[in-house]
């Protein structure tokens, strides 16, 4: 059986992304009691360990042995732009550590999973410089492991601009079977032809990172570019929401937003105004020069869905056409269809909880995209070492 560990499950989009695969979880952790409850209340409560990392640190008994695969969206916080840039040594972040502890444990009692998934945001590929992913790698090598990272970018999946970084790390005896063994050679090897085979998968950040640190376990899996899909903001927008709804907003509110924004974007909406149809952009709030701008998109993607920590980083929907627009926030069930999520998929009642369990997820498809192209074809070929 496909068996996988969760760690930092957030409200289990990981677990709803491997579902497909038929891949089954058979232990949680996460230290939201929000979260807990969301993903409870969608996959039950037998296997969800509630409590901070470091407490399954003490206690590593809890995770069931041998098991095929363990994933860990680790939080963001310290390398994101958006963070305060302490890197692996920041609060946070830095609780990467104590996963990288539970696999050491398990490896002294031969009871290390066979692959191991890691997902962050691009920030983990520059953080203090490149040296913190440079010291996960080395923690992997150690352990046994070849590493392979790769950027996926959700576009190519839904209708929100989502890039996120994914380090893929192999166990030797698996690696040495499936994987392309960087063995230090120059760069002309066809090693380097192949890592180049697909610069959206492994970028020059990436090249950069193994160049200077060729002495650690590296290793290329064989990946084709995913077919992109055709989703857009129009395919999960609410269209049934009346224009008396409490949800869009008043003319003052409306005026203050367009005050904000650059003439360029004012032009735009004045053309998307015109049209004898509506059409949709979304509009992101930032600070340029310390002062408050909003941004508006209007390709028909959403930009990166982010934790909310204030009305500012929440999403913002504009809808123009006729000659008249009206504006509103996104709402959660809007945020889980722009991260794949299914309509069925409980979401809390609480819309700021519901802002919260979709701002800081996985995109559902893009999982799906690895588990089908990566950890299956893993999994079989385990099957034929054994």
């Amino acid at each position: 059986m496909k068996k996988f560990v969760e760690f930092f499950a957030g409200v289990g989009l990981v677990r709803e992304g491997l579902s497909k695969s038929k891949w089954k979880c058979v232990w949680a952790n996460d230290i939201s009691p929000d979260k807990r409850d969301t993903y409870v209340e969608n996959f039950g409560d037998s296997d969800f360990w509630l409590g901070d990392i470091w407490d399954v640190v003490k206690n590593s008994d809890t995770v069931p042995n041998n098991v095929f695969l363990y994933t860990a969206s680790f939080p963001c916080t310290d390398l994101s732009v958006a963070g305060n840039r302490a890197g692996l040594a920041g609060k946070q972040s830095g609780t990467l550590n104590a996963f990288i502890e539970i696999l050491r444990t398990k490896k002294n009692i031969g009871a290390a999973p066979k692959v191991v998934l890691l997902e962050n945001v691009r920030g983990f590929l520059t953080s203090h410089k490149g040296e913190d992913v440079k010291l996960t790698v080395k923690y992997f090598s150690e352990l046994g492991y070849y590493v392979d990272i790769i950027e996926l970018d959700a576009i190519n999946f839904s209708a929100q601009s989502r890039p996120r970084v994914f380090l893929i790390a192999v166990e030797e005896t698996l690696a040495l079977q499936t994987m392309k063994i960087n063995k230090n050679t120059h760069l002309f090897d066809d090693w380097w032809l192949d890592f180049e085979n697909h610069p959206t998968l492994r970028s020059q950040k990436i090249k950069d990172i193994i160049l200077s640190s060729k002495d650690l376990n590296w290793g290329l899996l064989n990946i084709s570019l995913p077919k992109k899909a055709d989703k857009h903001l129009i395919d999960i927008v609410d269209i049934e929401i009346p224009n008396n709804s409490d949800l869009w907003w008043n003319e003052d509110r409306k005026n203050h937003l367009y005050e904000q924004m650059s003439k360029n974007h004012q032009l735009t909406l004045n053309e998307m105004l015109k049209h004898s149809y509506f059409s949709y952009g979304t509009v992101y709030r930032r600070m340029r020069k310390g002062k408050s701008m909003a941004e508006l998109r209007t390709d028909g993607f959403a930009g990166c869905l982010r934790t909310p920590r204030g009305g500012s980083s929440k999403q913002i929907l504009i809808r123009a056409g006729h000659n008249e627009w009206n504006v509103r926030l996104l709402t959660p069930r809007e945020y889980a269809r722009l991260q794949g999520v299914r309509d069925t998929f409980k979401l809390p009642e609480n819309n700021n909880k519901g802002y919260f369990a979709m701002g800081d997820a996985v995109c559902v498809p893009v999982i799906e995209f690895i588990a089908e192209s990566i950890f299956d074809e893993l999994y079989k070929a385990s099957l034929k070492i054994n």
